[in-house]
């Protein structure tokens, strides 16, 4: 297993060295370039950016940013992601179109995979799949700040 991972993660920076160099670009940190899962989608489009040559960016991967396309520090937030910004530089200044959907194989740039992503979200199936006990904390606290009052066993707005 061990195996089958490092060996996915050298075809992926090697795939990543020769688009990041068909595109001019330079990522300052390929281990958070390469990891294997995705963010969440900020927009399901890209977006247009002016970047100048030899200045340092960091893109938003975990797609919690406030900024998008860029990094605001919303991924250190206790219990938020595991995904780190990708820093990187470009050769030559110009537009470029930055990913917002996160899911992307040539971080930071738009490789089309906006096209493939569910517009339903995904915290739409997690709600579904959410599920407390009537003698759950949790569960009490969230009825009694919505205003629900126990009833028959349940909860009920009054």
């Amino acid at each position: 297993m061990l195996f089958r991972t490092t060996t996915q993660a050298v075809r992926s920076t090697l795939v990543l060295s020769s688009r990041a160099k068909s595109s001019n670009i330079k990522i300052e940190n390929t281990s958070a370039a390469m990891l294997p899962y995705k963010g969440v989608d900020a927009a399901k489009r890209p977006v247009k950016v002016e970047l100048t040559a030899g200045k340092t960016y960091s893109w938003c991967s975990c797609g919690h940013s406030a900024s998008q396309p860029f990094c605001d520090g919303s991924h250190k937030r206790p219990g938020t992601t595991n995904v780190r910004p990708v820093r990187f530089s470009v050769e030559k200044s110009g537009t470029y179109l930055l990913c917002q959907c996160k899911q992307t194989e040539n971080r930071p740039l738009c490789d089309g995979a906006h096209k493939q992503v569910n517009p339903r979200p995904a915290s739409a199936d997690a709600a579904e799949a959410l599920m407390f006990s009537a003698a759950s904390p949790v569960y009490e606290g969230v009825a009694y700040k919505l205003g629900y009052k126990t009833k028959n066993g349940g909860y009920q707005k009054p």
